[in-house]
């Protein structure tokens, strides 16, 4: 807590910092740390696409023109018309008659800019002017009143993923994401880790919400599960089978659709060359990889978590010094 990592008292304790040897324990990052080294591997000046990138809605044309695949968007909520051709909900009452209106819904929503899945809810109708929001019925009114004091700038409305059949069955219908962590290197954007993230039972989101921990899966090379941990390190544990079913095995479960996943992410990089570090959020879907959101400032801590160790050991500490020298070279020395 008083070396270079700077961890807070909790991250310090629900990181796992504590264990192991002192080299061990010196590769755990924190908040702060996570985002000085995140921070370093992307350019300067012009090169430097941060916004663009925080933006869900830009990050998402950008990607779409490009022929990546990203989740149909079907309308936006925003207090000004800023979404050009996009159906453009400005009003509260817009909003409530865009989800009474029979055939919109199901769908999901989150903010144009956002993080940690705040304000990110499924919408599926529930009856005269209620919806469904995952974890509740809400009157639909009470609803759009709460995005728009909340979201004025954007509340994008897209539609809702369905996971394949053998992975709804063992983590539910909530999308558990994967984190995919791409690096710059000299043979161009290369995998440097992926951890799939699962919705705690009950819940729609992969972070961890209404005080339920979720889960985190370590994967190797070829997408197997290899550890799985619920909750932080600290007041969490390792878990092998399903917390649906839970005679299915999950340790040792082949992720389809690696390989295409794997291709579109290292493949998207390209779009991005002043940042030699990305985060890629995407959902294996039944029409196969979906990227939902691009990151420029990934939080390591879920590679902490699902790995058991510090992001910083010496591997990845070599790997992302020759991407940063790169990129200095890439952009012309304004890294």
């Amino acid at each position: 807590m008083l070396g270079t990592q700077r961890l807070r008292a909790d991250e310090y304790f629900v990181q796992g910092a504590w264990k192991g040897a002192k080299d061990a324990r010196a590769a755990f990052v924190g908040s702060s740390l996570n985002y000085r080294l995140n921070i370093s591997l992307a350019a300067k000046g012009a090169d430097n696409q941060t916004q663009l990138i925080a933006d869900k809605f830009l990050a998402a044309l950008v990607l779409q023109a490009n022929g990546f695949p990203v989740p149909e968007l079907r309308g936006v909520y925003a207090a000004a018309r800023m979404f050009g051709p996009t159906p453009t909900l400005c009003t509260v009452e817009a909003l409530v008659r865009w989800m009474d209106e029979p055939g919109r819904l199901p769908a999901f929503a989150k903010p144009v800019n956002g993080s940690m899945s705040l304000g990110s809810i499924p919408l599926t109708m529930a009856g005269p002017r209620k919806v469904d929001i995952g974890a509740k019925v809400v009157d639909s009114t009470a609803l759009a009143l709460e995005v728009a004091r909340l979201y004025p700038r954007g509340w994008l409305i897209q539609e809702q993923l369905r996971q394949p059949e053998t992975i709804e069955a063992l983590i539910g219908p909530g999308i558990g994401t994967l984190r995919v962590v791409t690096l710059w290197e000299a043979e161009g954007p290369q995998l440097l880790y992926a951890v799939w993230r699962h919705p705690a039972p009950g819940t729609w989101v992969d972070a961890a919400i209404f005080g339920k921990p979720n889960v985190g899966c370590a994967l190797d090379g070829t997408g197997k599960v290899t550890f799985a941990q619920l909750g932080d390190l600290f007041t969490g544990h390792a878990i092998t089978h399903s917390l649906v079913k839970p005679e299915l095995q999950l340790v040792g479960y082949q992720l389809p659709y690696w390989p295409e996943t794997m291709e579109i992410c290292s493949s998207a990089h390209r779009l991005f060359p002043g940042h030699a570090l990305l985060g890629w959020d995407v959902a294996i879907t039944r029409r196969g990889p979906v990227i939902s959101e691009v990151n420029s400032n990934p939080m390591h801590m879920s590679y902490q978590r699902a790995y058991r160790r510090g992001f910083l050991h010496e591997e990845h500490r070599s790997r992302l010094d020759e991407a940063r020298r790169l990129l200095q070279k890439r952009c012309k020395g304004k890294a």
